[in-house]
């Protein structure tokens, strides 16, 4: 016998009412359009009965793929029952709900969200009783393109009509602008705005950014403004049904924050939404994954990625909450999720232990240079400081510092000596110049204590050299965020502006960073403009240091 799926809330059903709902899955339907009347009509009695709504998924050959007890809330287990896998496309399935004792018939909230999931033929929605006079209300709905109401009505009849009607022939439509042609995941970023709309622009301009240099691409953006939502979401449950909607329009498999979630708001936002969420930190952890080249790199991300995701581990699935047997475990017993929590904190512990031993490798090379006077390249990420230490230390072709356009190109800590002739006829000077990885707004403090090793190459230095990309119009909020990082790392280390990017920048930013800065140097790395001036600079204070 064909086996139908009873999903949904089928805990408290008594046995007799599981067997007459899988009677009911068994009973065959019109093939290609319809549904079979009499079926319908004990549907409702057991929706009655059972004070839920029930809802059946028919195939081209109006066979009974799944009967659902209760409100449509999630795809996931929906989906993966039906043949074909997700998201069906040009799918001959027809979705059947009897609405139990909802007074409208549209479908809204998470069951339009399920129901765009599905993508059903149509949408066969009735009431559960019928009216005075033996009228049966019903209606039949497709997808349509209002936000606010993403089923449009085809009809509306009795009941008995519309078991025989026939739907017109689904127009082929193209795929949509944003439709995934290059591998990349799809993101919609959802984003709480703060008041000054130019902060807003610049915070949401850095999180595309973000996404970009994670592989991935934003095709969507839903906005809501601070304190509106709740403690529970952060964002209202309106404007959560508005980006689950917009998702699924837009084809995206993923949803991207710029807050950082507490573990039950993340899960909350899952639910809601019924698509995966990564919040912002997490997207930095996963570009500092992509990015990590040496062996200290992948060490100290994958630290920073542990203590990120232990506190949000939670169970997946039945197989996470068995309790172990076997001596030694009788008893209560232990719960898998408790297991594999205790194995990443011994993987923590390795890892710490790991870093604790570069840190100190670490400072055995600095020692190794004792006498050499030190500068240490620090800013804001993609401020051009690969670039002016290549400009400066003129490498060979293929050893030079890799500088893209992109945030956190580079992990590392890379550290270049520059020489020059002594005037009065010496041994050529010498000095260290290292490049630092990139700081950035809310760096994840898991990130932080994991890469404070590789900081230290800031801390230690004699001197830091605060790169700010003059041509971004928020530079001055990034050189307050570098301050703010460095001051909480306790460095005292005398600071000096070099503004980067001179021959793309307005005057005005030039004006405004001798305003924080009376001594502050100026060049374009890229261009070359003003490096002579800051290497002649640079000597002159190891001269007076010495």
């Amino acid at each position: 016998m064909k086996q139908t799926a009873l999903l949904g809330r089928t805990a408290g059903l008594r046995p007799a009412q599981s067997r007459r709902l899988e009677r009911l899955s068994h009973r065959r339907h019109p093939e290609a359009f319809g549904a079979d009347l009499l079926t319908l009509q004990r549907l409702a009695a057991e929706s009655t009965e059972l004070e839920l709504p029930l809802s059946l998924v028919i195939d081209g050959r109006g066979l009974c793929r799944l009967l659902w007890v209760g409100p449509l809330e999630q795809s996931g287990r929906l989906l993966e029952r039906l043949p074909g896998g997700p998201r069906r496309q040009g799918s001959d399935l027809r979705l059947i709900t009897c609405v139990g004792r909802a007074k409208q018939l549209e479908p809204h909230g998470s069951e339009a969200v399920v129901g765009l999931d599905l993508n059903p033929q149509f949408w066969l929605r009735f009431s559960a009783h019928p009216q005075p006079g033996g009228h049966w209300p019903a209606a039949a709905y497709r997808p349509g393109g209002d936000p606010a109401h993403p089923w449009q009505p085809q009809t509306e009849a009795d009941l008995g009509e519309l078991c025989q009607w026939i739907p017109p022939e689904r127009d082929a439509a193209p795929p949509p602008p944003t439709a995934n042609r290059s591998g990349q995941e799809q993101v919609l970023l959802l984003v709480l705005s703060p008041g000054d709309p130019e902060a807003a622009r610049r915070e949401i301009a850095e999180l595309e950014g973000l996404v970009r240099s994670a592989g991935s691409q934003p095709v969507g953006l839903v906005v809501q403004r601070k304190a509106s939502g709740s403690a529970q979401t952060l964002w209202g449950e309106g404007k959560l049904r508005e980006a689950a909607l917009e998702a699924r329009r837009l084809g995206a498999s993923l949803v991207v924050t710029d807050r950082e979630l507490t573990p039950a708001q993340a899960r909350n936002l899952e639910r809601l939404l019924d698509l995966p969420v990564s919040d912002r930190s997490e997207l930095i952890l996963d570009i500092f994954a992509q990015r990590a080249a040496s062996g200290a790199g992948r060490l100290q991300v994958e630290l920073a990625q542990l203590r990120y995701r232990l506190p949000r581990l939670v169970g997946r699935g039945l197989s996470l909450s068995r309790q172990g047997g076997g001596i030694g475990t009788r008893g209560p017993g232990e719960t898998q999720l408790e297991k594999d929590r205790r194995a990443i904190a011994r993987r923590i512990d390795k890892l710490q232990r790991d870093v604790q031993k570069l840190q100190e490798h670490r400072a055995r090379i600095r020692s190794g240079r004792h006498g050499l006077q030190r500068f240490a390249l620090v800013g804001y990420t993609n401020a051009g400081k690969s670039s002016l230490l290549n400009a400066l230390s003129k490498p060979a072709t293929g050893e030079g510092v890799l500088a893209e356009n992109k945030l956190f190109a580079t992990l590392d800590p890379t550290t270049r000596r520059i020489k020059r002739p002594d005037p009065a006829g010496g041994p050529p000077q010498t000095l260290l110049l290292t490049d630092t990885v990139g700081f950035i707004r809310a760096l994840p403090p898991p990130l932080v204590e994991a890469f404070r090793s590789t900081l230290e190459e800031t801390l230690d230095a004699d001197q830091l050299l605060l790169v700010v990309d003059l041509a971004d119009p928020g530079w001055a909020d990034q050189l307050r965020t570098v301050h703010a990082i460095l001051d909480e790392l306790g460095s005292d280390t005398p600071r000096r502006l070099i503004g980067n990017q001179i021959d793309r920048c307005p005057a005005a930013a030039l004006e405004q960073a001798l305003a924080l800065d009376a001594q502050a140097l100026f060049v374009s790395a890229t261009g070359g403009l003003g490096l002579e001036r800051l290497r002649e600079w640079l000597f002159r204070e190891q001269t007076q240091a010495a």
